[in-house]
This record gives structure tokens, C-alpha cells and sequence, in this order.
């Protein structure tokens, strides 16, 4: 089936209207189309009615529909993105134009970021399946069961993220367990047991995998065997005292640092798990893996609702801002910015040296619901706080997930960002050198 494809300017300093849904066609079950067209583009590109900056010089390429909220990211390879959704597929969308080129059924919510090797995409679904398909056709090559999945709390929205490294696929589960598989054949080279559920991607250098999870506790494996070297406890705290690693280490020049729900960046000597510095962020979990830019470490955070830019060898802050809600997925570099996703359904670019926002983009679900969770402001409204007060947290919660959220992690090719939303629509946003 074929699929519309639009091409948006953006339009700078105009007051923006309320997007019409019916503005967005949908697709059969054929496939689904990629959306446009000037009444939702104009609607998500003109001005934002002093809840952020106007955007200038961003052109809505396509948007891809699934039935699923988005908490995978998307992987580009070659000439397709593949994501995985919470309708339970692994989709294949086409990077120039956002037409479906396959679609592949897991039976469960797909809420891990697909790793892509030889002409394979591995991705983890929500049955503790890992499934290995082939990148062309999406058929399914061979598929691994774990003992299961589970989801510790409402805020437990990933699943660990397969690394590629050599000749074997490692990922972690549910059940505590960390898995290396043969990339080829799906047949199980070693299992490392923990005593809680691993929902973090997993690092390697040459010689050891790199990997955290609900218990605290960052394990480094002998990449051959899985045998422990050392392990790295976080330091908890009193409403957290395992200090829950929830997602991945970055690994840079020796040095691992991962965040952990102790409110704490941990930087620890990849060798020997020696810490080299902790950061204590006020009030909030620190989820995203942080990204390494030059000479320093970017990243955001939850209730904290900053984020920040530290010196990578010191932990010494070098700028933070206020982003008024959560952020959970890793920033990545674009054009001389630094860009991240947010749950209040915006898109951020910054200036890495200062922080001075350059460019946002607002998803259609946050234009339409901004109003039922922020005051103009951009500030939390009053009934939001009520619903929190009253101990109705999770009914607030799942409020935010309206807004189009940005939980993962942008992916870049040149001037154009993709990203997943909590509304199950892939994005791609052609940024131009202007802005």
C-alpha cells in the first residue's frame, strides 16, 4: 500500500491552534501511513504559546503510526529505522519517507531498542522472548525464551537493550538473569544469575561485558566466560537503599558511569571497579545513560527535573537548567547541540557549552493535552499537584503519558532526529543549519 508523505516548513513567531485529530489520517492493516500535511504540520510548527521556544528552521518529514506507546528507540541502519512498539511489533520504516517495509509480531510489548548486526536485528519483547529477524524480510531467524519478564513498578518502562559484541548477543531479563547467545545460531554460550531483574543494556571493551540492574549492583563479566571480575554496589539511600541501576553505563577511556535511582552519577574505573567520583543529584533518580561529549558527561533527570552538563573527570557541575519534567532517555549530539527528549512531549536542543536552549519541537499529543497537566507557566497546574496530594500519583502519571511523551533516545543521520513518542507515533524532523 502506498503511503503520504509530507514536507512542513516551519513558521517562526506565530501563536499555534488546537491540532484536530482528525487532521491525522490512518493507515489499514496493511501498513501505516506517515502523516503531515499543513494542518497538523503547521499546528506542531509554529509558535508554542509561551510554553517553550518557537521553532525555526525544522521541516516535519514523516510521522509513523503504531498501535503501541513508543518506549523503545529507534536503531537506523542502512536505509530503514527499526522500532520496537508496545502493540507488540518490530517495525522496519523507511527512512526516507516513513512507509512500514515490515512488520514482525513478538506476541508482546517490544520495549527494548533493537540492536542491528549482519543483517539481523535483535530486540527483547515483553515475554522474555529474545528474537533474532532478518533485517530485509523480517522473518524470524531463531528466538531464545528466558524464565520471563516482569515490570517492577510503574516506572520500569524498559526492557534491557541487546549489545552486539563478537560473536555473541548479550542482553539481560526479568528473571535476574544475564544471557549471552551465539549471534548466529541463538544457542546459549553462558548465563550469569543476579538476584533481581536487569533491564540495563550492557557495555563491552575487549575483554568484559559491563552490566547493571535492580539490585544495585554493576557487574563486570569475562566476556568469554561470564565469570564475575568485580562488582560496583551503589551506595543507596533511605527510600532507595539498593540504588537501583534501571538503564545502562556510557563507557568511555576506561572510565564506566551510570546513573542509579539513589539519586546518584557514578563514575568507576572500568580495570578494577575502583569509584573515581559520585554525584548526587538533589531530589530525583538519575535513569538516563549519561551521554560523553569532549570533557564532559550530559544527562537528565526525574523529580529533579534538570539537566546537566559535568566535567567527566571530576563530576564537577558545569551547567544545569531547569526542564520541568522528567527525562529519562540519553541526550545525543546534532549539528553543535545537544538534543534530548522530555516527558512533557518536547523535543530540546541545547548549547553544550551553556546550555541556552536553541530549538523544541512539540508532539500533537502535547499540544493537545498541555493544558490537562501544565499551567501556562509550564509549570505542574494545581490539580495535577492535587491529584498527587490525594495519593492518586499513578492517575497523574499515567496523565503525563498523554502528552506524546519522549521516553528514549533520539537517534541522528545528518540533519534529520527520529524519536518514538508515548502516543506510538515514530518522528522525523529535518533540522536545518539555521537554527
Amino acid at each position: 500500500m502506498g503511503k503520504t508523505v509530507n514536507r512542513v516548513m516551519g513558521v517562526m513567531g506565530l501563536s499555534s491552534p488546537d491540532v484536530d485529530e482528525r487532521a491525522t489520517p490512518r493507515g489499514t492493516p496493511s501498513g501505516r501511513q506517515a502523516t503531515g500535511g499543513w494542518i497538523l504540520g503547521t499546528a506542531l510548527l509554529m509558535g508554542t504559546m509561551g510554553w517553550g521556544h518557537p521553532l525555526s528552521g525544522q521541516d516535519l518529514l514523516w510521522s509513523f503510526e503504531t498501535e503501541g506507546a513508543l518506549f523503545s528507540s529507534p536503531t537506523l541502519h542502512g536505509e530503514a529505522a527499526y522500532v520496537g512498539s508496545g502493540d507488540g511489533n518490530l517495525y522496519a520504516v523507511e527512512l526516507a519517507t516513513g512507509n512500514e517495509i515490515w512488520r514482525f509480531p513478538t506476541g508482546s510489548p517490544v520495549d527494548a531498542t533493537p540492536a542491528v548486526a549482519d543483517g539481523t536485528v535483535f530486540v527483547l519483547s515483553r515475554s522474555g522472548t529474545l528474537h533474532a529477524v532478518d533485517a530485509d524480510d523480517g522473518r524470524e531467524r531463531w528466538s531464545y525464551r528466558t524464565g520471563g519478564e516482569t515490570r517492577l513498578d510503574f516506572w520500569d518502562f524498559y526492557l534491557s537493550d541487546p549489545l552486539v559484541h563478537g560473536g555473541m548477543v548479550v542482553f539481560g531479563s526479568g528473571d535476574g538473569g544475564i544471557y549471552a547467545l551465539d549471534r548466529v545460531s541463538g544457542g546459549l554460550l553462558w548465563t550469569f544469575e543476579t538476584d533481581a531483574p536487569v533491564h540495563g543494556a550492557a557495555v563491552a571493551d575487549g575483554d568484559h561485558v559491563y552490566v547493571g540492574g535492580f539490585d544495585g549492583i554493576l557487574y563486570a563479566l569475562k566476556a568469554e566466560s561470564g565469570e564475575v571480575s568485580w562488582t560496583f554496589h551503589a551506595r543507596g539511600n533511605e527510600f532507595f537503599p539498593r540504588g537501583e541501576f534501571q538503564r545502562g553505563p556510557a563507557l568511555h577511556d576506561g572510565v564506566l558511569y551510570v546513573g542509579s535511582r539513589d539519586y546518584r552519577l557514578y563514575a568507576i574505573r572500568a580495570e578494577d571497579g575502583e569509584p573515581l567520583w559520585e554525584k548526587q543529584e538533589g531530589d530525583g533518580w538519575i535513569i538516563a545513560t549519561p551521554l560523553v561529549a569532549a570533557e564532559r558527561l550530559y544527562f537528565g533527570a526525574s523529580d529533579g527535573q534538570r539537566f546537566y552538563a559535568l566535567d567527566r573527570g571530576t563530576g564537577e557541575v558545569g551547567w544545569s537548567i531547569p526542564v520541568q519534567t522528567r527525562v529519562f532517555g540519553s541526550a545525543v549530539e546534532m549539528g553543535g547541540s545537544v538534543v534530548f527528549g522530555r516527558f512533557n512531549g518536547k523535543l530540546l536542543a541545547v548549547d553544550p557549552s551553556s546550555g541556552e536552549v536553541r530549538w523544541t519541537f512539540q508532539t500533537p499529543a502535547s499540544r493537545r493535552n498541555f493544558h490537562r497537566v501544565y499551567d501556562e507557566t509550564g509549570r505542574l497546574s494545581e490539580e495535577m499537584r492535587e491529584l498527587y496530594r490525594s495519593g492518586r500519583g499513578l492517575e497523574a502519571e499515567e496523565r503525563i503519558l498523554t502528552l506524546g511523551s519522549i521516553p528514549g533516545t533520539p537517534a541522528v543521520r545528518g540533519t534529520t532526529v527520529y524519536f518514538g513518542t508515548t502516543e506510538g507515533i515514530l518522528h522525523a524532523v529535518e533540522v536545518s543549519s539555521g537554527s
